[in-house]
């Protein structure tokens, strides 16, 4: 019977030992979930916020005469229909120039001069999404 008494002890003491750890490792699950589950959402919003659209838009492009030659040093003005605000850049030695962070819920015209050649005012339209926008400008002599 002694040897009963001993197997009954044992197992109860072997409960007890299961319970502690068992509380253990209970007291570190929800935690440990919550820090898991954060750690998944994060990348999952990081991920979209990744997919967002940009805020801004960039509108390009080269200033070329009637036989495509390039012209640097052209005055290109942008100016945003909603606020009036103009811009003016030159193009570079390549006949290139370039506008940035500009708002795509504002419309904006795009027309180039240099010397007596000028372009057609060219329009963007807040509905076009393209970003960079390419806008190539021919520059002509009035009246062509």
């Amino acid at each position: 019977m002694k040897m009963r008494e001993r197997n009954s002890h044992n197992s109860a003491n072997g409960s007890l030992l299961k319970r502690r750890s068992m509380n253990a490792k209970s007291r570190w699950a929800a935690p440990l979930m919550l820090l898991l589950g954060g750690m998944i959402l994060s990348g999952a919003f990081s991920g979209i916020a990744n997919d967002k659209k940009p805020q801004t838009r960039t509108v390009r492009g080269v200033t070329t005469d009637e036989a495509d030659h390039l012209i640097p040093g052209a005055a290109i003005e942008l100016t945003d229909l909603q606020t009036k605000q103009a811009l003016d850049v030159y193009s570079d030695s390549g006949g290139q120039y370039q506008f940035t962070d500009l708002r795509f819920d504002h419309d904006y015209t795009v027309k180039a001069t240099y010397k007596n050649l000028s372009s057609d005012t060219r329009q963007i339209s807040s509905l076009d999404t393209r970003t960079p926008l390419e806008m190539n400008l021919i520059l002509r002599k009035p009246g062509k």
